[in-house]
């Protein structure tokens, strides 16, 4: 499991930077206050949350402070985003073909206890083995000066939960729960002091022993139970003489009770069935008048619910068809005046223009002395005829054109009118009314007419509320004539043979009296009878007593044979598994040691080898001699050789399988130039399983980081990434690029 990229939003000094890492070993270089801490502290923070959120908020400014995490692990890469301030998380895993293979979305604050968050923690737990914020540090979080591990919120006792492997089976819980099956059995202690309150086989003995003072008292006091039987029974029989009469009596008085409750019934029903009758026939007389009402209302043409706006309408459309037929008649008379004065015929003038040229022509020909005169005078003509005709067809033209403009206002009139008819039809279409100039006609006269038929179905159906619905009333009137035969037929079956089988109202009390009185000598009776038969059960009770103490006494002691059966495995289960968590826990703790010395030889060029950690993981090393010394004794560069060798081994045993990234913020300053060295050389060693992000402001690895091909994150103004290894996807052994 690789980091790929860290993404960061308003977060501490970081306004919205992106960071790219690769596998193997990568250094983070940057002076001092240039946010290294800041950008290690962002990756528990987007793993498990801020407790402290005012630290990281953004610097100057308020908005969302968010952080995004992209891992990869083979073909799989998950994406953690979490907004820190609300602590809304999403993960999201793909496979290589970048289908979705697990999606979270929810809240998962780093203190809180909710469903979601422990479904989260179980993905993490899943995908990195890490599941616990103080572990996470504590193995793979390497932070500036601080390797050793502080017992923070019981976090030793995890780590020791985990390192055994009590995180699957917590043999403490499993030994307290044998010690207590054990001891809700029997309160003897084989391994101390006794317990005080009695348990299961002390109960049972004190049982034991009251079973047999009840045996000896139960064989007394049954001489009484012959006499008692015999009373018994004859009381018995006397009582159902007594029971016999009384059921007799009371089934007497029902039925004569009865026969007046259905005499009473049936004049009610007779009377209900009147009623309905007279009501339905009145029902149907005005549903009928209704029916009629509403023909009549249809045959208006109008609606049966007049809008407001209709009458207007068709008195409008009324003022619009005779506004009409006026506006066609002028326009028929201003078109015959058109018509007459039409220009005269041009026929005329010519044929005696003609003429006159004839006679001019004869005269010319034929005239002699006369030939002057006669042009003369057939111009003349022929200018004097033309200078009428032309004066007549000026004063027809004037006529004609003032009886046009009248023809054009009357058909303007006319096609405005048209127009509003229109506007009019369309009005009526909206509302589903004829717009035929007859039908509107029609209701125009009809609307005073559909006002009275209204006013009138209104008063009917006011009446008709008043009443129940015909449907109603037949269906009461059917029932009304089906409980009348029904109750007929019942009075016609128990109608006695003899009149005087009846008892009379008067007679009445006195036999209901007589019927309380046999009531009360059967209650007195039952009494009697009722403490007779309990001094029997009684007596019945202490002979049966004998066999059910034997009985229980039997099952007792089977009970107590079998709790001492189980007290005797549950203390050989705990006595054998407790003997086998002490061993285990002996070594479990000389293991890690071992492969804690295997790390801080490699750190300390073989000085130190050997690492004793006791039950309180505090750590020796070898003094002189064969004596150990407690690892704060000796210098700040060797403790923190030990506690980084601590880590180291911590995160191997929890990894399970998964190699981690491990993330290291300058752990090393007060390491001596040799073991520095020696450390660094570690780490690349592990940087083969294990991506190692260094954190660190000594610019001097620099050229350590070329010259071993790492990859460089440098944290300037630009915040790009320094990339000294070869291009990705070169399979080297000495490249430890990302892939």
């Amino acid at each position: 499991m690789i980091l790929r990229s860290l993404e960061l939003k308003h977060f501490g000094k970081f306004t919205e930077r992106s960071f790219d890492f690769r596998r193997g070993f990568n250094l983070v270089v940057g002076a001092n206050e240039s946010g290294k801490s800041t950008m290690m502290e962002s990756i528990p923070a987007a793993l498990f949350g801020l407790r402290d959120k005012e630290r990281y908020k953004p610097w100057g400014r308020q908005g969302s402070c968010e952080a995004a995490l992209a891992l990869e692990n083979g073909g799989c890469t998950v994406r953690i985003e979490r907004e820190l301030l609300s602590d809304r998380v999403q993960l999201v895993e793909r496979d290589d073909l970048y289908q979705v293979l697990y999606q979270f979305d929810g809240k998962a604050a780093p203190q809180g206890r909710s469903s979601e968050r422990a479904e989260y923690l179980d993905q993490l737990n899943r995908l990195l083995a890490v599941a616990d914020e103080d572990i996470f540090r504590s193995s793979l979080f390497f932070g500036q000066g601080d390797l050793e591990l502080a017992d923070r919120n019981g976090l030793t006792t995890r780590l020791k939960a985990l390192l055994s492997g009590y995180v699957e089976v917590d043999y403490d819980q499993v030994l307290a729960s044998l010690s207590d099956d054990y001891f809700n059995i029997t309160r003897k202690n084989p391994w101390g002091k006794d317990k005080t309150r009695p348990r299961q086989l002390d109960e049972l003995s004190d049982r034991i022993e009251v079973l047999q003072q009840r045996w000896f008292a139960a064989e007394q006091g049954l001489k009484e139970l012959s006499s008692l039987r015999e009373q018994i029974a004859a009381l018995s029989e006397t009582m159902e003489k007594d029971r016999e009469n009384l059921a007799s009596g009371e089934r007497y008085l029902d039925w004569v009770r009865k026969q007046w409750q259905l005499e009473e019934k049936e004049g009610s029903l007779r009377k209900d069935y009147g009623r309905i009758h007279r009501e339905s026939g009145k029902v149907e007389e005005l549903e009928k008048r209704r029916a009629d009402l509403e023909k009549d209302l249809a045959k208006t043409g109008l609606p049966r619910e007049m809008p407001e706006e209709l009458p207007p309408l068709l008195l409008e459309g009324e003022s619009i068809r005779k506004e009409m037929v006026t506006l066609q008649a002028e326009a028929s008379a201003l078109q015959q005046e058109v018509a007459k004065h039409a220009n005269p015929a041009w026929k005329r003038p010519v044929l005696i223009s003609v003429a006159a040229v004839l006679v001019a022509v004869a005269a010319g020909l034929f005239g002699g002395a006369f030939k002057l005169p006669l042009f003369v005078l057939a111009g003349a003509a022929t200018v004097t005829f033309w200078g009428l005709h032309l004066w007549r067809c000026f004063k027809l033209g004037g006529q004609r054109k003032d009886l046009q403009e009248k023809l054009q206002v009357v058909e303007r009139q006319r096609d405005e009118a048209r127009e509003r008819r229109i506007d009019l039809s369309n009005r009526l279409e909206v509302r589903g009314l004829s717009t035929s100039p007859v039908e509107l006609v029609r209701m125009q006269k009809n609307l005073e007419r559909h006002r009275q038929l209204l006013g009138q179905i209104k008063e009917v159906e006011s009446a008709l509320q008043v009443l129940d619905n015909s449907e109603h009333l037949s269906e009461e009137k059917e029932l009304l004539t089906r409980e009348l035969a029904v109750l007929g037929e019942r009075m016609e079956q128990e109608k006695p043979l003899r009149q005087e089988e009846l008892m009379s109202a008067e007679e009445l009390p006195r036999a209901e009296e007589q019927l309380l009185q046999l009531r009360e000598t059967i209650r007195q009776n039952e009494q009697q009878l009722l403490d007779l038969t309990r001094r029997e059960a009684a007596l019945q009770g202490e002979l049966s007593n004998l066999q059910q103490i034997e009985e229980e006494g039997e099952q007792l002691k089977e009970r107590e044979a079998a709790l001492l059966q189980q007290r005797d495995a549950l203390a050989v289960a705990y006595q054998l598994l407790s003997e086998s968590v002490d061993e285990f826990r002996r070594t479990y703790l000389e293991r890690f040691a071992a492969e804690i010395g295997r790390y801080l030889g490699l750190l300390t060029a073989g000085r130190y080898q050997k690492v004793r950690l006791a039950d309180d993981f505090s750590l020796s090393l070898p003094g002189r001699g064969r004596d150990w010394r407690p690892v704060e004794s000796y210098s700040r560069g060797t403790n923190d050789a030990v506690y980084f060798a601590v880590r180291l081994a911590l995160t191997r045993q929890l990894a399970n399988g998964i190699p981690l990234p491990l993330l290291l913020d300058d752990p090393l300053v007060n390491l001596d130039r040799q073991r520095l060295a020696e450390a660094l050389k570690v780490l690349e060693r592990l940087s083969s399983e294990h991506q190692i992000i260094l954190f660190s402001h000594d610019e001097r690895l620099l050229k350590r980081a070329a010259r071993d091909r790492w990859n460089v994150v440098t944290l300037d103004d630009q915040g790009g990434n320094v990339a000294t290894a070869a291009q990705e996807g070169k399979d080297d052994g000495k490249q430890l690029s990302f892939l």
